[in-house]
């Protein structure tokens, strides 16, 4: 009786904000293992160090790989994304521009779309 009331309590908790999670239409192959979802960890200043806040948000991809290879899990390398897949190393530069801008500036700019 209390495990379906822990599963329902569980079930129930918020999605965490700070964590984004994206499928890939292509998987990822490391030797047999095969990563089909990357998670991305919101960034804070320090994961920015020695990075242009510009490049990234223009989706430069050294400074965009050089970034998702600290906030990602499982942890890509700047390999791991040289190869990926384009549709899938976009849908995770969307995810991560997205922690970058503020909820303020997202709605100022639905408006002016």
């Amino acid at each position: 009786m209390t495990t379906e009331k822990n599963q329902d309590n569980t079930s129930a908790l918020p999605e965490d904000q700070n964590v984004r999670t994206v499928t890939l239409e292509t998987p990822i192959q490391r030797g047999a293992a095969s990563i089909t979802e990357i998670q991305i960890r919101k960034p804070n200043v320090g994961t920015l160090r020695n990075l242009s806040l510009q490049d990234v948000l223009k989706w430069e991809v050294q400074a965009t790989n050089v970034l998702l290879s600290r906030v990602t899990a499982p942890a890509l390398s700047i390999n791991d994304l040289n190869q990926m897949n384009v549709s899938d190393y976009t849908s995770l530069a969307v995810e991560l521009t997205s922690f970058l801008v503020s909820a303020k500036q997202k709605s100022q700019a639905a408006l002016t779309m």
